[in-house]
């Protein structure tokens, strides 16, 4: 027998056993009270298990919407007997679809709970997406959270990998504002892990994602939101490489001692054959006090450099930044097709090194069959103020953190799209030490993610995930 004819036949058992094993579990799925199981032959499923990001085609066998705690245990109890893999789905943004990576998908879409306590804490199933979760606690009691710009992403993978957000040098991650949570473990139980119950599972799921089980609900401790948000524009008009790179290195500067009250992003794109460049955030206070703290960047930038600034509400400050007109994610989520790179600085870039940058952008980024942009955070504040082990988020020591997106919206991916991405990064940072797992790269070897998302925290989290899910229920390619 050759060695093809060999594969072909392990290949077909192996589809033959694993139909089987989904035959199984779709009986025990189905003597679940109330539960919607769908799977390849019902109409819904292909909408069901479509990825955020369309460049990607994630193949679950099933795809369940509970309504409450005990039907998830139900389903994992159900798989896990049947040795499929699990994963859970809250809001479906993850870059790399790892919501959609398990045999049977858990989609938390109808755990919407949320509940404002008297003692400022907030308890959130994991069905809620930032928009609602923002909204949320403030019509209870005018409460903040600080957590990313994007109405429709979830709180769910969010919190697991981080939570970076404007607010976030004030008021940390999304994860460090994590009180309790519920979560469903391989096993099936539903327990609270929180710094007094299942202290390991709780450190591991504040940064090390999604491998440890299904969390149901976060408790976050909240705050009251600020009166005003002072949201800004920087404008540069067009500028030569040179000026740019000059620019750029101006912000980052002036970064490095900015006040925790003053969030700060630089946003590069493509513009009419150049490279545009532009500055923006929000600054947490009174519009004079952050006049006075802008005007020394001001005076280090191009003469043509205009400012714009509105003094907004809390609310009024988000939807500012969402790109939309309002937070509700009532109507349906759009899509993209992109593929995207990440790089943690924890100093200042070397004027060489941004030179570099800048050439590549302004040369194959000019003339990229996709659509690009690149998008530089500001870190440090609060989030540098939590010590390196209090939880699995490996970068605390982040200065800046660069996202580089390229798209084809809603075309086929071009072949060099990726390629292209990859020049971005290696023309910036050609050997990256650290990146922000909430913009998840599935091209990683496993010796790459684990130093780039995990860093020294990668053998614990391994310690951990062998005790809590010893059969890799919750399987992921880049997860423990």
């Amino acid at each position: 027998m050759t060695r093809s004819i060999i594969i072909a036949a392990l290949f077909s058992f192996a589809l033959g056993a694993l139909g089987q094993d989904v035959s199984s579990v779709q009986s025990c799925l189905s003597s679940i009270p109330s539960l919607v199981v769908l799977t390849s032959s019902s109409p819904g499923f292909d909408a069901a298990k479509q990825p955020y990001n369309l460049r990607l085609s994630p193949s679950p066998s099933i795809v369940v919407t509970p309504t409450s705690e005990q039907q998830i245990q139900s389903i994992v109890a159900c798989a896990a007997n049947a040795s499929l893999s699990v994963s859970a789905k809250s809001g479906g943004h993850s870059y790399a679809a790892y919501g959609l990576a398990g045999d049977v998908v858990v989609d938390l879409g109808n755990l919407k709970g949320l509940t404002l306590n008297p003692d400022g804490t907030a308890v959130v199933q994991t069905g809620n997406r930032l928009g609602d979760v923002a909204t949320g606690i403030f019509n209870q009691g005018q409460r903040a959270l600080a957590h990313g710009s994007c109405p429709y992403v979830g709180s769910g993978g969010h919190t697991l990998y981080g939570g970076f957000g404007y607010f976030s040098r004030i008021g940390g991650l999304l994860l460090d504002q994590v009180v309790s949570a519920k979560v469903v473990l391989a096993n099936g139980t539903l327990v609270t892990a929180s710094n007094t119950s299942n202290t390991d599972l709780f450190w591991a799921i504040r940064g090390g994602g999604p491998s440890f089980g299904i969390v149901t609900s976060w408790t976050y401790q909240t705050v009251p939101a600020p009166p005003t948000t002072v949201n800004y524009q920087i404008q540069l008009g067009t500028l030569s490489v040179d000026q740019l790179v000059s620019a750029y290195l101006a912000w980052q500067s002036f970064a490095s001692t900015a006040p925790k009250e003053l969030a700060m992003a630089a946003v590069l794109g493509a513009s009419g054959g150049t490279v545009s460049m532009t500055f923006s955030g929000n600054y947490y206070g009174s519009a004079s006090q952050f006049q006075a703290v802008i005007a020394p960047l001001m005076g280090s930038l191009p003469s043509g450099a205009s400012l714009s600034a509105n003094a907004l509400g809390w609310i009024e400050g988000l939807v500012a930044l969402s790109g939309s007109n309002t937070l509700s994610t009532a109507q349906p989520d759009t899509h993209d097709t992109f593929f995207a790179k990440s790089l943690v600085t924890s100093s200042p870039s070397s004027s060489t090194s941004i030179l570099s940058w800048i050439n590549y952008l302004a040369t194959s980024g000019t003339s990229s069959d996709v659509g690009w942009f690149a998008q530089v955070d500001l870190y440090g504040g609060a989030i540098s103020s939590i010590p390196a082990d209090a939880t699995a988020f490996a970068q605390r020591d982040a200065f800046l953190v660069y996202q580089l997106y390229a798209s084809s919206g809603s075309s086929q991916f071009p072949s060099d799209g990726i390629s292209f991405v990859n020049g971005m990064l290696a023309a910036l940072e050609p050997n990256p030490q650290g990146a922000y797992s909430n913009y998840m790269d599935p091209t990683l070897t496993t010796a790459q993610w684990q130093t780039l998302y995990f860093g020294n925290n990668v053998q614990r989290l391994q310690q951990i995930k062998a005790a809590v899910d010893p059969k890799d229920v919750f399987k992921l390619s880049e997860g423990f």
